[in-house]
């Protein structure tokens, strides 16, 4: 005797994975809103062309990096911050910049797996460097 799924219960399983999935959406924003609130007063600094200081602040301490690529959406390297000291202000030093810039997301230690980090291009203009 085969069982039948009546359009009820079928109705009741597609309404509790739709939820599941909305408060996990929920979840996963929260956590990214948060992450991009705690980092504050980012700035980057050029030494020359080719080396950048990057510095922020976060409201907890923590292990600071970055991570950086050609690409916005793959970014395979990283760079820890030059302390070695968990702390509220981080800098990170970026060398071999190309002419075309990098693209860099702030981390921290502390942050969880499901962070998509806002991303930015980091490109040398020699209009704002001043020796």
């Amino acid at each position: 005797m085969k069982k039948r799924i009546t359009n009820k219960k079928l109705l009741i399983v597609v309404g509790i994975a739709f939820a599941f999935f909305l408060g996990l959406g929920i979840v996963v924003a929260g956590v990214n809103y948060a992450h991009r609130e705690s980092n504050q007063h980012i700035e980057v600094t050029f030494v020359d062309p080719h080396t950048a200081l990057i510095f922020w602040t976060t409201t907890n301490e923590t292990i600071g990096y970055v991570k950086y690529g050609s690409s916005e959406k793959q970014r395979p390297k990283s760079e820890e911050q030059t302390s070695s000291q968990p702390g509220t202000i981080h800098a990170v030093v970026l060398s071999d910049i190309p002419v075309e810039g990098v693209y860099v997301s702030l981390h921290n230690e502390s942050d969880p797996k499901f962070l998509f980090a806002q991303t930015q291009l980091v490109k040398f203009n020699p209009e704002t460097y001043l020796e």
